[in-house]
């Protein structure tokens, strides 16, 4: 369960925030199934598929998993299925199936074909951390974060949060370490960069296997191109693209830390899973220490 992408929020009133309360709610919300004309459906899900384990606490980090499960109906078949009753029509009254008819032909086709649609389920992972204030999700997808957010506050009422306040461009910021070589020491860069420029079709330059640092990539800059997003290795825990969003994504984790947690496992699903969160709460927190170093992150008690 290490998360390969990260995406951090600042929680609000943490005061009132009562994490023992969730614990005792989620079995309350479960996902459950779709209805025949539902598109999907969002829920918790346990830690451990069959099991009773919804969350795992340690050192003020709570950790939970939500699911969302909808109704896969391809396109590719309602347009088929159009398109032969449109043909028929067309063919055995003789004439042109208007926009609005064939626009209420599709929605009685998806209407009648849901029910017969197979189901997909994915997951979300995330973790409230008490002692930073942040919430950490393993998603950058916008869709399931909304999703999550709103059964967060379904479960617990309300659920404040704020996505991070930095005071300065981070896109002004990467691209100044870029040209001027002045990386934060605990920081080396990668091998990947993603450049644009500021006129208005906004073109892009991706470089792939190839130093930041480079001069391909900081003459680009210092001719007034920005970094999108940048390969960094941090402190020889953990390397990520850092995005101009702040979102980190192609997370790893190094092997040692790894190592570390599968020493301090006592064996089991559960157990190895306690291990590999503590360390990874544990060195996210630190990272997000660096953040809002680097991009002066304003705290939610400003």
């Amino acid at each position: 369960m290490w998360f390969k992408n990260v995406q951090i929020f600042q929680l609000k009133d943490t005061e009132n925030l009562d994490t023992n309360e969730l614990v005792s709610k989620i079995p309350d919300f479960p996902l459950k199934e779709c209805g025949s004309q539902e598109e999907h459906s969002f829920g918790w899900l346990p830690l451990i598929r069959n099991s009773e384990q919804w969350t795992l606490a340690g050192d003020r980090c709570l950790l939970f998993r939500a699911g969302k499960e909808e109704k896969v109906l391809p396109a590719a078949v309602v347009r088929e299925e159009l398109e032969a009753k449109v043909s028929e029509i067309e063919l055995v009254e003789g004439r042109k199936v208007g926009r609005k008819e064939k626009q209420d032909m599709k929605d009685e086709l998806v209407f009648t074909l849901r029910p017969r649609a197979f189901s997909k389920r994915s997951d979300i992972w995330g973790y409230i951390d008490l002692k930073a204030n942040i919430l950490v999700l393993n998603s950058t997808n916008a869709g399931m974060t909304e999703l999550l957010f709103k059964h967060l506050q379904t479960t617990l009422g309300s659920f404040p949060m704020t996505p991070l306040q930095a005071q300065v461009s981070p896109t002004s910021i990467m691209t100044d370490w870029l040209i001027k070589n002045d990386v934060p020491a605990s920081l080396e860069t990668g091998d990947e960069c993603e450049i644009q420029d500021s006129s208005e079709d906004k073109a892009t330059i991706r470089f792939k296997s190839l130093e930041p640092l480079s001069e391909d990539v900081t003459q680009h800059l210092q001719q007034g191109m920005s970094v999108k997003n940048v390969a960094l290795r941090w402190t020889d825990k953990v390397s990520f693209v850092l995005h101009d969003d702040l979102t980190l994504r192609k997370v790893k984790f190094d092997d040692t830390l790894k190592d570390a947690a599968f020493n301090d496992s006592q064996g089991g699903g559960l157990a190895d899973m306690d291990a590999n969160f503590a360390l990874m709460s544990l060195t996210l927190r630190e990272l997000f220490d660096s953040l809002s170093l680097w991009f002066e992150i304003s705290s939610n008690n400003e």
